[in-house]
C-alpha cells in the first residue's frame, strides 16, 4: 500500500452567490466520494459576493478537514468574503502577484422603507460586517482594530500584507504535479 499523499488540484474562479455554494458543494462531496483524496489544493480566485452564502462554504470546508487537509492558494485576487472562504484552508498561499481586498458590507435595497426597516437594515449589515471581522481575526493576526481600518477605507492589501499578518503561510506560483487529478470548477 503506497504511503504517497494524494492531492486533488481545483481551480475556481468566480463569484459568490447560493446557487454557485450549492453546486460547490455538490462538486467537492463527489470528488472526495471519487477520488478519496488526503488533500484538497485550491486554486482560487473571487471578487466575492454574497455573504451569507459565504459562510456556508466556509463551515463546510472546515468540516471536511476532519478526514483531509483543506489548502487554499489564491491566484489572482481575494475580495471580500472571499477572504472568510479562503482562510477555511488549513494551509494558505498566494501566487507573488495575488491581492486580498476588505471593505465593508454593501446592501442592495428596493422599494420604500420605514424607520424600522432601515433599522434591521443597518442592524444586519453591522451583524454581517462582525461575523467577518471576527472570523478574519480568529485565523490571522488582525486585530479587529485593524480590520476595521481596512473596512472603513476599502483595502486592498498584497501578499507581503497578507504573509505578515497570518493570512498565508507562504508566498509561490502555483505548481499542478505531472499525472495530478487537476479539476476546474465551471459552472456556466
Amino acid at each position: 500500500m503506497s504511503s504517497e499523499k494524494k492531492t486533488v488540484y481545483i481551480t475556481f474562479v468566480g463569484g459568490i452567490d447560493k446557487a454557485l455554494v450549492n453546486k460547490f458543494i455538490t462538486f467537492c462531496t463527489a470528488v472526495v466520494k471519487e477520488h478519496k483524496p488526503d488533500e484538497l489544493y485550491f486554486m482560487i480566485a473571487s471578487p466575492g459576493g454574497d455573504v451569507d452564502s459565504g459562510f456556508v462554504l466556509y463551515n463546510y470546508l472546515q468540516a471536511l478537514q476532519g478526514g483531509m487537509q483543506v489548502t487554499m492558494h489564491n491566484i489572482g485576487n481575494i475580495d471580500s468574503i472571499a477572504n472568510v472562504i479562503f482562510l477555511s484552508g488549513e494551509r494558505r498561499v498566494a501566487s507573488p502577484n495575488a491581492s486580498f481586498h476588505f471593505h465593508g458590507v454593501a446592501m442592495n435595497v428596493t422599494g420604500a422603507m420605514n424607520r424600522n426597516a432601515l433599522k434591521e437594515t443597518l442592524s444586519r449589515c453591522e451583524g454581517m460586517e462582525r461575523r467577518i471581522m471576527k472570523t478574519i481575526h480568529t485565523r490571522t493576526k488582525l486585530s479587529i482594530e485593524t480590520l476595521e481600518g481596512l473596512f472603513s477605507q476599502g483595502e486592498g492589501k498584497d501578499v507581503g500584507f497578507a504573509e505578515e499578518h497570518g493570512i498565508i503561510e507562504e508566498v509561490k506560483p502555483p505548481s499542478i504535479p505531472a499525472g495530478a487529478v487537476h479539476l476546474q470548477m465551471n459552472f456556466q
